[in-house]
């Protein structure tokens, strides 16, 4: 009887020490809201595993043997504290899984990144040779990529300087016009500036509360470079214009 007892004391206090570590982990993680399926299974077995393992463990005085009972009870209790830790090694691997994963993402980007860069600087030098002009949607394009250079929210480096290095370029060689005229969208809308198609498109929407920094930082290398703001359409690029910048929380700015 009293081994019987001590059997299921032990089992007791080591299968609720590995149920507080599993409800400690739960709660640890209550409001994450990538608490994966698995990781719900995860916990969910090992709560079952670790009282099926209890009750083995406190059955273990029965056995005949005490050398068999001790080895029982000792393997019981292993496999309780054990199962206790079940959810945080999960959980682990899924996290290195999508490190990983991540790594390998980034490093895709990166290097399509410099693809593009690449390409474009050869085009731009090419166009320069050549005198060959951008079309207006190949120059929008081009301040587009421009303004997205910018890979440091993924952990990656900020190719903005070199972006808007040919940008520059690109103006000062005479095959992108922040004046070009760019059609509009239907028949019946007047064609507008380079610089107005960019604003209207990428800053007007966000303006004056969420503005993309970088999309800012183009739209001040237009002006810089002679983008003509003095048409009736600029009329709310240039009163954004002469307003204050006011940085805010990550890739945005905001106006005042």
């Amino acid at each position: 009887m009293k081994r019987t007892l001590l059997y299921s004391l032990l089992a007791l206090l080591v299968a609720v020490a590995s149920l507080a570590n599993i409800v400690s982990f739960r709660l640890e993680n209550l409001l994450r809201p990538n608490f994966t399926p698995t990781l719900t299974a995860a916990v969910a077995g090992s709560v079952v595993v670790v009282l099926v393992l209890a009750v083995m463990a406190a059955l273990a005085s029965r056995l005949g043997r005490a050398l068999t009972r001790r080895v029982a009870l000792v393997l019981a209790l292993l496999l309780i504290v054990a199962a206790g830790f079940v959810p945080r090694a999960v959980d682990l691997r899924e996290q290195m899984a999508a490190s990983a994963a991540t790594q390998a993402d980034n490093a895709d980007v990166e290097m399509q990144f410099q693809g593009s860069l690449m390409d474009r600087t050869d085009d731009v030098e090419d166009r320069i040779a050549a005198g060959t002009p951008y079309s207006p949607a190949d120059a929008l394009a081009l301040l587009e990529f421009a303004a997205s250079a910018d890979l440091s929210w993924r952990g990656l480096p900020d190719h903005t300087p070199e972006a808007f290095a040919l940008v520059e370029q690109a103006i000062d060689g005479k095959v992108l016009d922040p004046n070009a005229l760019v059609p509009g969208e239907t028949a019946d809308t007047p064609p507008r500036t380079l610089t107005l198609a960019f604003y209207d498109k990428w800053i007007r929407p966000g303006s004056p509360a969420a503005i993309r920094k970088h999309d800012w930082d183009v739209l001040q290398i237009l002006v810089a470079k002679g983008a003509d703001l003095s048409s009736p359409a600029a009329a709310d690029m240039r009163a954004d214009l002469a307003k204050t910048v006011v940085l805010g929380s990550g890739r945005f700015i905001s106006l005042r």
